[in-house]
């Protein structure tokens, strides 16, 4: 059993909310507090909280966290649950990062974070209270992109100079990229079975099909669940075992071996088939 904080950007693409409903019902996950970054952070804050109602999880705390940040346009999905702009009075009166601290500081052991939009919180907990590092097993992060033609990838490009610290922090850093976990997907013919999830079904399954709509398309990455699971083991997704270094280059970042001094770690692999049959079986089980 790990205990985990979920720092997201949901209400945009959809993985971000299959992300938290599998982080709550994973049988060896206990999460412990979510943190929202990127634009109205108190709008994700109380996007998350609808969805924690459903998912039958009202002792999660819910703090929102940097605000701002966006560089590009966004496809949003949690706008058919909870209206832009709206607030949830239930929403933590700590901040992302004192959220993060006090839980690093008071659960049991392992205790991990994963960021898995922006990695902005993140960097600003490491930079203002570095000594919380101590009290991490690893730091789980979905982002970057290894392909020199294209590098570009949203979580990273938003922030990449936080992106980097992070990922460079000294720390444990597990990182699913977009090359790995773009390949773990669902479809539009997935749809009835998300909607049969207890409780949180009909609200996923709305908001996987607005996507879907949006995007003009039937199928989307599941980009986050995929890169989450690294803090439980390599069952899915496979670390190579080079010791990487993050860096900016042309306001993206970039990825290059590093001496054995380094704890940061690229998954190069993901069985996709059995991470599917694992994603939709963990949201199905009852709260």
């Amino acid at each position: 059993m790990i205990s985990l904080i979920l720092d997201t950007d949901l209400g945009d693409d959809v993985d971000d909310v299959f992300a938290l409903a599998y982080a709550a019902r994973h049988p060896r996950i206990n999460l412990r507090a979510v943190t929202t970054v990127l634009g109205d952070t108190r709008w994700r804050a109380a996007l998350a909280l609808r969805l924690l109602d459903e998912l039958g999880v009202d002792d999660v705390p819910v703090a929102a966290g940097a605000p701002g940040g966006e560089v590009n346009t966004v496809t949003l999905s949690g706008d058919v649950l909870v209206l832009p702009g709206a607030d949830d009075s239930r929403c933590d009166p700590r901040s992302a990062t004192d959220l993060m601290a006090d839980v690093i500081a008071a659960a049991p052991p392992p205790v991990w974070l994963a960021t898995i939009g922006p990695a902005t919180n993140a960097a600003i907990l490491l930079a203002e209270r570095p000594e919380v590092a101590d009290g991490l097993s690893g730091i789980v992060m979905m982002g970057g992109r290894h392909e020199p033609a294209f590098p570009r990838e949203h979580n990273f490009g938003t922030n990449p100079e936080a992106a980097a610290a992070v990922c460079n922090h000294g720390g444990n850093v597990l990182v699913g990229d977009y090359v790995v976990t773009c390949q773990a997907q669902l479809r539009r013919d997935d749809l009835p079975r998300v909607r049969q999830a207890p409780g949180v079904g009909a609200s996923l399954a709305t908001m996987l099909e607005t996507y879907f709509d949006r995007r003009e398309r039937d199928w989307t990455s599941m980009y986050d669940p995929a890169a989450l699971t690294l803090a439980l083991d390599e069952t899915f997704l496979t670390l190579d075992p080079t010791p990487r270094h993050a860096s900016v280059v042309d306001g993206q970042v970039r990825f290059a071996p590093a001496d054995e001094s380094s704890n940061l770690r690229l998954a190069s692999s993901i069985d996709t088939n059995a991470f599917h049959d694992e994603l939709l079986s963990v949201i199905e089980r009852l709260a």
